[in-house]
């Protein structure tokens, strides 16, 4: 993702806006910084994260926003749920993949965590990545079968996935509302990883 550093001015209105009482010396415009980022598949709301570095380790949290109103990322889906009620929600071909990353990140899920391949061979290796490689909405899996059904809108994806730390090949469906289903295939073997 590109972030994009607010000034301080809105550094200070974002922290006026998305505190409570009891969270009043966690964000100061001193101590803090807020950004964003654009999101391809919402049309007019951006993903903001305001970071406090006076922590150890630094404290982030993350509210997905038009500027006036933040709702926060919390591991639930309740804040995509509201875009979705908004009519913000924008799922095509070009953009249910950075969807599927962004959800993945997000969304705390039953199964553990998910994060989409870009091959089978990445899978013994990505624990070397950072916050940077879960949260990168680009990557386009080798070999991923993405079908998206006319009537209903609702999509079908086949992908490599590290589901629950296992390498796995998972069926993935996306609703036309942006409800997330993963199903494991089967696992990814070595000779498939080499």
């Amino acid at each position: 993702m590109i972030w994009h550093r607010l000034d301080r001015d809105k550094t200070i209105d974002m922290i006026g806006r998305v505190k409570s009482a009891a969270e009043a010396m966690l964000f100061t415009p001193v101590t803090s910084e807020a950004k964003c980022t654009r999101l391809p598949f919402f049309n007019s709301f951006l993903l903001y994260r305001l970071t406090n570095f006076s922590s150890l380790p630094t404290f982030s949290m993350d509210f997905i926003s038009n500027g006036e109103t933040f709702h926060y990322m919390d591991g639930a889906d309740t804040a995509i749920r509201q875009m979705v009620d908004q009519g913000e929600l924008v799922l095509n071909a070009d953009t249910i993949l950075p969807y599927l990353h962004f959800y993945y990140c997000y969304v705390r899920l039953p199964e553990g965590e998910i994060i989409l391949l870009k091959n089978a061979a990445e899978a013994p290796h990505i624990d070397l990545y950072d916050e940077e490689r879960r949260e990168s909405l680009d990557i386009v899996p080798e070999g991923i079968h993405i079908e998206q059904d006319p009537s209903t809108g609702n999509f079908l994806i086949l992908a490599p996935a590290l589901y629950d730390s296992s390498p796995m090949e998972v069926l993935i469906t996306v609703s036309a509302d942006g409800q997330v289903t993963t199903l494991p295939k089967r696992m990814l073997t070595l000779e498939k990883m080499q």
